[in-house]
């Protein structure tokens, strides 16, 4: 998990200075967040689920935990397909993180950050993404299916 925050760190504040290097503001209208959210989200998810599979795989540690979960057995299941994974959890959860920053926004008045608070506040954020991505992905893998 510590390697997933600091790689999604260093690559999502990378990322984040060269789309947004010349602007003295970061734009955070409800547009503007959906997309950044949606694309880190996606990226973070699908690529993780990826190494986590190969990590699990080489490990031989699928499906030695049993759960009574239901999230986790579906989470499980889906996990058997990598990119599929990736792609519905990082919707999911892109959708569950604009609306509470957007809400968050809205009630603050907060309709632009400077760069380099936005620039922090997308590292942190992505380090804390990475490292709770890696968790429920390699937890998933762990994880029986069930029936």
């Amino acid at each position: 998990m510590a390697i997933s925050a600091a790689f999604n760190l260093f690559i999502n504040g990378m990322v984040a200075g060269l789309i947004h290097h010349k602007a003295d503001y970061v734009a955070t209208d409800p547009v503007s967040i959906a997309i950044d959210l949606t694309c880190t989200c996606l990226f973070t998810f699908v690529l993780t689920a990826l190494f986590c599979r190969a990590s699990i795989r080489r490990t031989k540690t699928e499906g030695i935990l049993i759960t009574k979960s239901r999230f986790i057995r579906f989470s499980s299941k889906l996990f058997r397909r990598p990119a599929l994974f990736g792609l519905v959890m990082g919707l999911i959860c892109a959708g569950v993180l604009f609306a509470v920053t957007q809400t968050l926004f809205a009630l603050l008045g907060i309709y632009a950050l400077p760069f380099g608070v936005y620039v922090l506040l997308k590292c942190v954020f992505s380090a804390l993404l990475g490292g709770g991505a890696t968790f429920l992905e390699l937890y998933s893998g762990m994880c029986s299916g069930g029936p």
